[in-house]
């Protein structure tokens, strides 16, 4: 079973607290946060996971690192990203138990097959240096399905049964993110989360709102 993150890792949850009663974030000064703002801490923490996973690439390619170390630290990287953004999804560690983090360890599992594949394509000499530094941004992009994946179960916990996919006005929609937000509101778990099952892949930018006490169409 996966653990939680010990005391070495940077500590995410320090920015903000979840008020399960009200189902709001607040910031550590007790200000109630905004999706928005929720969303931009989000794209801050992959902002900063791109950088690194950058810069260990960057090593990589010029010599400093092995092939083996930038796999260990990409590895490490994504791992660390990835349980954060789950637990900020879930509310924060008090609502995990060993069935969220199981379900960390599974997506970490594949992500780490994926790396091991991308290591091997490197080694083969069929990424050139710019794709390697493209296709590593994914690795960070991958991680807002992870948030994704927490608040959907936080809000199955809360009573929320239904769900609505919304697409991000400022971004390029793939024909499948189109068809899950036409479908406007179904039942809970009837559409993927953002990321998943569709073109757009790690890059996708859609969100996803969730209520009670209405008629659902029918789903996709």
């Amino acid at each position: 079973m996966l653990s939680p993150l010990s005391d070495s890792w940077p500590r995410f949850d320090a920015e903000w607290s979840y008020d399960a009663n009200l189902g709001r974030y607040r910031r550590p000064s007790g200000q109630f946060m905004s999706e928005k703002a929720v969303m931009a801490l989000i794209d801050g923490r992959i902002d900063k996971l791109g950088q690194d996973l950058r810069r260990f690439t960057e090593m990589m390619i010029d010599g400093n690192i092995t092939i083996d170390q930038w796999q260990g630290s990409v590895r490490e990287a994504i791992k660390a990203a990835h349980i954060q953004t789950t637990i900020l999804g879930h509310g924060g560690r008090e609502s995990m138990g060993s069935a969220e983090y199981g379900r960390i360890g599974q997506r970490l599992r594949a992500e780490y097959r994926y790396l091991q594949n991308f290591a091997s394509d490197i080694l083969a000499g069929r990424v050139s240096p710019a794709m390697a530094l493209a296709r590593v941004q994914l690795y960070a992009e991958s991680v807002r399905s992870s948030y994704w994946e927490g608040a959907s179960n936080r809000q199955a916990q809360q009573g929320y049964s239904l769900m609505r996919r919304i697409l991000d006005p400022q971004a390029a929609h793939c024909d499948d993110c189109v068809r899950y937000a036409r479908a406007g509101l179904v039942p809970l778990g009837s559409l993927p989360m953002p990321g998943q099952r569709c073109e757009c892949k790690a890059r996708c930018k859609c969100s996803v709102q969730y209520k009670r006490n209405a008629v659902p169409s029918s789903p996709v």
